[in-house]
């Protein structure tokens, strides 16, 4: 919270010293978390500093500048996957994957297990099994299912919902100390689920965010 705090305030500075026409360039600055090709569509994990000063996608379930948090047991990743060069602020897709933690979450080198889960209710961007704590609640009423995560897909135009997915999900690398990590996932929708079979391979670096009490750290 303070390093984005940090770079917001920097980002205000400079925007109060520099002209108009560098103003507006500094804005489309990017900053590139991943990159993930949807059915042989190639997309890119980004945020810029116009938004992050907007606060443009507030609306996002994790919020504009997080990619994956640890909250009341449960570790939530998000993917916010756009082309390079999009003009079209509703046109993106949405990966939002949770699953169970422990002490000795995360594992490097471990791969964790996405599967559809019925039981839960996924959703969409504006309500989400994130704000919900549906899975949460499913994991302490059924700790047989602990070792299994979940994901969901939205889509433009109507980002109505999202689509169950099952695959799985890996942590390459990471440091503990200050909460980085390297991920991989791969991913797919259900025949049966949409019309569309989606195919998702995609990677990321973040800085993991760990919510106590309402309080975050790293």
């Amino acid at each position: 919270m303070k390093h984005s705090l940090s770079i917001l305030l920097l980002a205000m500075f400079f925007m109060a010293v520099l002209s108009s026409c560098e103003k507006k360039e500094i804005l489309k600055n990017k900053t590139v978390y991943g990159e993930a090709t949807i059915n042989n569509k190639c997309l890119l994990q980004y945020t810029t500093i116009g938004e992050g000063v907007s606060n443009k996608y507030w609306f996002l379930p994790l919020g504009h500048d997080n990619n994956f948090i640890v909250k009341e047991g449960v570790c939530y990743f998000q993917m916010f996957l756009r082309d390079c060069e999009e003009t079209d602020s509703e046109n993106f897709w949405l990966i939002l994957i949770g699953c169970h933690t422990d002490e000795n979450f995360p594992v490097i080198g471990k791969e964790y297990k996405i599967v559809v889960q019925n039981q839960i209710e996924l959703g969409n961007i504006y309500n989400s099994f994130y704000w919900s704590g549906e899975l949460r609640d499913f994991y302490s009423g059924n700790p047989e299912f602990e070792p299994y995560g979940i994901a969901g897909l939205s889509r433009s135009p109507s980002h109505y919902e999202f689509i169950p997915l099952d695959g799985s999900l890996l942590f390459l690398k990471g440091d503990s100390k200050v909460g980085e990590y390297s991920i991989s996932y791969n991913l797919e929708s259900d025949d049966n689920t949409v019309g569309e079979k989606y195919r998702i391979v995609g990677k990321f670096n973040g800085k993991l965010k760990i919510i106590v009490n309402s309080k975050s750290y790293f």
